[in-house]
């Protein structure tokens, strides 16, 4: 029982501490709270490490050098040397030794303690009144497993929304709030924008939800329910932005380039490729024939453009680029963003 405690407070924790709902990184924090019992042989990691923790059990009163902020040391030097090796993320060389400090402090709520400061053999005990401390399987201890169980999902929740940060600036009304979690989560879910503020062409109201494309700076780039494309503080004045994690999504970038050639059948192909996604083109190409070119009128944000023989797209949608590049031959590049679903408006 008490390894499934330990393994809540460490999963919990750590997506609090760090900020991350990564299964991975949690998963390390749980097998860093296991560690501390290695010095038993009667618990899980103790039965699963047999030759280990005898030999540490034969040597050392249970709760002792395992369970110390020494080990808790030696556990990060490791885990900081394996990762800085590996070129893996500071979170990932952390999990480990944060999961063993939580079980070690949770340890200190429980009638023995632990020498958290062995050599020292000072026992740590948080909780003056012996009948106040934890007694491993009773009571006290489903409570805090269950509390353990509601912070690690808050954890989770938080962390899918940017972090504690991200949640209280976006609660202000903050831009940096909204703009990292668009940045933390944009490469794997859709992300949407609820936006407060007028039309900069005739101040009407524009408050809605928009789907994110892209960021400009501290602004977003945002697509309405009708296909219209948007800047904010640009065609919208925002008065407030906030972002909601939406469905899981894929995003991909791809790179057209073309020597003198007709661009249709690249743009065709991405087309086909991805019909359930939704495919905008950015870029610059020079064409052969620019004054077969009509530019629609644009009543949002400027998704094409003409200077001369250059056509400059802007998150223009695909559909219309093929239709634009029609008979044409082109020199440059342009670059693809797919968004695979699609979005859809509730």
């Amino acid at each position: 029982m008490m390894a499934i405690t330990h393994g809540a407070i460490a999963a919990a924790g750590t997506s609090l501490i760090l900020g991350s709902a990564d299964p991975f990184i949690l998963g390390l924090a749980i097998v860093g709270s296991q560690l501390p019992d290695l010095d038993t042989s009667t618990s899980t990691i103790g039965q699963i490490l047999f030759p280990i923790s005898s030999w540490i059990e034969d040597r050392f009163p249970h709760r002792s050098i395992t369970h110390s902020l020494a080990a808790t040391a030696l556990l990060a030097a490791l885990s900081f040397g394996a990762c800085h090796y590996f070129g893996q993320p500071w979170q990932i060389a952390l999990a480990l030794p944060l999961g063993h400090l939580l079980s070690c402090f949770s340890d200190c709520f429980t009638k023995q303690g632990v020498q958290l400061f062995w050599p020292c053999k000072a026992w740590c005990i948080s909780v003056s009144n012996p009948h106040r401390r934890l007694t491993t399987g009773g009571p006290g201890e489903y409570w805090v497993l269950v509390l353990a169980g509601f912070l690690l999902a808050a954890g989770i929740h938080i962390a899918g929304g940017g972090g504690i940060q991200a949640q209280v600036t976006q609660g202000l009304g903050l831009r940096d709030g909204a703009i990292a979690t668009y940045n933390q989560n944009a490469a794997t879910h859709q992300i949407w924008a609820n936006i407060e503020g007028v039309y900069a062409s005739d101040r009407t109201d524009a408050s809605g939800k928009y789907f994110i494309l892209d960021t400009a700076g501290n602004e977003f780039i945002v697509l309405d329910r009708t296909g219209r494309i948007f800047q904010t503080n640009q065609q919208i004045i925002a008065t407030k932005v906030t972002t909601d994690v939406g469905q899981t999504a894929q995003t991909q970038l791809q790179t057209l380039t073309f020597d003198d050639e007709n661009p249709l059948p690249k743009l065709e192909e991405v087309r086909a490729s991805y019909p359930d996604a939704i495919v905008f083109v950015t870029g610059n190409v020079t064409v052969d024939f620019p004054e077969d070119i009509e530019i629609p009128p644009q009543t949002g944000y400027s998704t094409v453009g003409l200077s001369g023989s250059t056509l400059k797209l802007s998150y223009e949608g695909i559909e219309k680029a093929i239709e634009l590049l029609a008979d044409q031959y082109a020199i440059g590049s342009l670059s693809v963003k797919i968004i695979k679903p699609a979005p859809v408006w509730n």
